[in-house]
């Protein structure tokens, strides 16, 4: 049970908060775990006096906005789901989870697939009291998309900026909401984002500060379109992978908000549901909550779509038919509700290389006035619409060709980019080369090694890597127990402080230091021999960074060229004012080109969206800044590391010891 009352002391002053008093009662604060519009219309403002979820007012005093959430064990189609499906009324039963209508365990945050939606104005405080309640498993939460400036401790991202959550421990996040835009939160520990914890987070800002708020007539909390990929066994029994049944790691299918169907079977579990009226302009906001290789690609029936941001930030409307989403990215589109009133299908299909499986789902946009439970239309199969319109982000993440597709470097930031940012030479140059290890079964099973790695499909058994390192993370987070780190689990570093790996293959601490305020260029480099395309998406943490270039190597155009290019700061640019993200697809045998300025002193993960590619060792971490460049941790902050004490010798150790003299 949770006590009635939480308090914050004054202790958390220390960290810059002086919003609250001393001594403050957080259940002034509570705010619900559901914001739609739904919600608010049957049970009105009255339950929650002081609701974050609002229209954003500028000069408005900032909101605390207080969450409790308890991360347990669960299961779909559980008691509480009564006679689901069999009794559709049943399947919307409190904490009832039905995901795609097929049974298994999963784990969730207050009982439920997504969790918690938190939706704040900009500049509103953020407390989430996070209780673990599962059973022998740790845990983080990363807000996605949040920079953290200021609270690099509350990051999320286990022994980088904090300790695991142990079971039966509450943890306090305590942040400020300081950049606007289109986030969600997900565990940051082992595979839990996959088996259920994952929701939304947006945070708003007044239409007067919105370029492109003239363009939509609404911005409801109940269009948040959450895209995750899901299993029929959790992420764990995927990994290290299984030879004989259910290879690999490919999905089975897609969730849209938690909700969706198996359609290899008939249950009917309920379609997730976004309504409009007709004749009225509306903000959707996409999030690519997936974690495996999948790419997946939206689009929705008789209707076009206007992006007008990505990532949070931004650009110039640009229209298109369907959008690729890559794990960890956001885009936020414009629809017109133009068409005759009716039901239209919403589809997300699998693509990338998860075509041969065919996995989609569906969803239903329903305009106000129509009575079907679903469209009229016959349902789209796995090809869905076949329009032949503009593709936001085709597969693999270029442009050549002659493709009909739109490119993310290609879209224009709707404000001016800082000059420095795109200076011919920047003053920090890295080139991160990525892929795998291929052990062989000699080397794997070697005895006394233990070797962290993934079994695809096939006989080949690899472990992920930058610039030949697989990450190794630390006993103790660096950000607030550097001197508990031990130095031989650091990887050894050149003189420009670059860590290097002494063979083709090691295991270590992959940490990277960059000046503070430095202009930082960035180029990923796919080296993998893996047979296969796989567009992995880079995700950096605590900034966002203008995407200069991405693109597939070949005839006439070499590694070497594109070095000797960037070295004589030749800049693969292709808009003049490129656009700010925070997560970027790197095309299979291709390469990428990002630029930020490094004015947030953390300790940041750069790595790999893929889940099992994070497991084993796909990431780097960015120290911006030198120690004294950090804000302070709280008071209190919880720590962890090895237990070694020291051994003495027992008496009877020094007397066999004598006798063997």
């Amino acid at each position: 049970m949770w006590p009635l009352r939480y308090y914050i002391l004054s202790t958390v002053l220390s960290a810059g908060f002086t919003t609250l008093a001393e001594l403050v009662d957080l259940e002034e604060f509570l705010q619900p775990d559901s914001v739609l519009n739904d919600e608010i219309a049957i049970k009105g403002r009255r339950n929650y006096s002081n609701r974050c979820y609002r229209t954003c007012i500028a000069g408005a005093e900032p909101m605390t906005c207080y969450y409790r959430w308890t991360i347990e064990d669960y299961n779909t189609l559980g008691a509480a789901c009564g006679a689901c499906p069999l009794n559709e009324t049943s399947c919307f039963n409190p904490q009832c989870v039905t995901a795609d209508g097929y049974e298994r365990g999963i784990l969730t945050v207050n009982r439920g697939i997504p969790g918690p939606s938190i939706q704040v104005c900009q500049g509103d405080r953020i407390i989430v009291d996070v209780k673990n309640n599962m059973l022998a498993r740790t845990t983080t939460i990363h807000w996605h998309g949040i920079f953290q400036k200021g609270t690099p401790y509350m990051d999320g991202v286990p022994m980088v900026t904090q300790c695991p959550i142990n079971e039966g421990q509450i943890f306090r996040y305590d942040f400020v909401a300081k950049n606007a835009g289109t986030h969600f939160w997900h565990s940051h520990d082992g595979l839990q984002k996959m088996d259920g914890l994952v929701g939304n987070l947006v945070v708003r800002e007044p239409r007067s500060y919105d370029p492109n708020s003239h363009l939509y007539d609404y911005d409801l909390s109940s269009h948040v379109i959450l895209i995750t990929d899901w299993f029929h066994l959790d992420g764990d029994q995927h990994f290290p992978g299984l030879r004989t049944h259910d290879q690999g790691q490919n999905p089975d299918t897609f969730l849209v908000n938690g909700l969706g169907r198996y359609l290899r079977t008939s249950l009917g579990v309920p379609y997730a549901v976004f309504r409009v009226s007709r004749g009225k302009r509306y903000r959707f906001r996409l999030v690519g909550g997936t974690c495996t290789v999948c790419p997946s690609q939206v689009s929705v029936e008789s209707h076009s779509l206007l992006l007008i941001a990505t990532d949070g930030n931004p650009i110039e409307p640009v229209r298109v038919d369907s959008i690729v989403l890559y794990p960890g990215e956001r885009y936020d589109v414009v629809l017109e509700a133009n068409q005759a009133v009716a039901s239209y299908w919403i589809h997300v299909k699998g693509i990338g290389p998860c075509t041969a499986d065919e996995p989609y789902q569906l969803a239903v946009l329903r305009y106000i006035g129509d009575r079907r439970k679903e469209p009229g239309n016959r349902k789209p199969g796995y090809d869905g619409f076949n329009s032949a319109g503009p593709v936001l982000n085709p597969d693999g993440a270029t442009c050549n060709n002659g493709s009909s597709g739109i490119c993310i470097p290609e879209l224009r930031s709707y404000f001016p980019v800082d000059s420095a940012v795109l200076k011919p030479i920047p003053d920090v140059h890295l080139e991160l080369g990525f892929g795998f290890h291929t052990f062989s079964i000699a080397e794997l099973f070697l005895s006394n090694t233990y070797h962290r790695f993934l079994q695809p499909p096939g006989p080949v058994i690899v472990s992920s890597i930058v610039n030949n390192i697989s990450n190794i993370f630390p006993p103790s987070p660096i950000l607030s127990q550097p001197q508990d780190i031990p130095t031989k689990s650091l990887c050894p570093a050149i003189p420009t402080g670059v860590p290097k790996c002494g063979s083709n293959y090691c295991e270590c601490f992959n940490v990277i230091q960059v000046p503070l305020g430095s202009i930082v260029q960035v180029l990923l480099v796919d080296t993998s021999t893996v047979p296969g395309t796989l567009h992995h998406p880079f995700h950096l943490h605590g900034f966002a960074f203008r995407t200069l270039g991405v693109g597939v190597f070949g005839a006439g155009h070499t590694l070497s060229q594109l070095r000797a290019d960037l070295q004589a700061g030749i800049i693969p640019q292709a808009s003049p004012r490129p656009t700010a993200k925070d997560t970027m697809a790197i095309p299979s045998a291709g390469y990428g080109v990002i630029r930020f300025r490094a004015d947030n002193p953390g300790y940041w993960i750069f790595h790999c969206h893929f889940l099992y590619h994070l497991a084993t060792g796909m990431s780097v971490v960015l120290h911006v800044g030198d120690r004294e460049d950090l804000p302070l941790v709280p008071r209190g902050f919880p720590r962890c590391g090895n237990f070694l004490s020291p051994v003495k010798p027992r008496a009877t150790d020094r007397q066999h010891s004598v006798t063997a003299m």
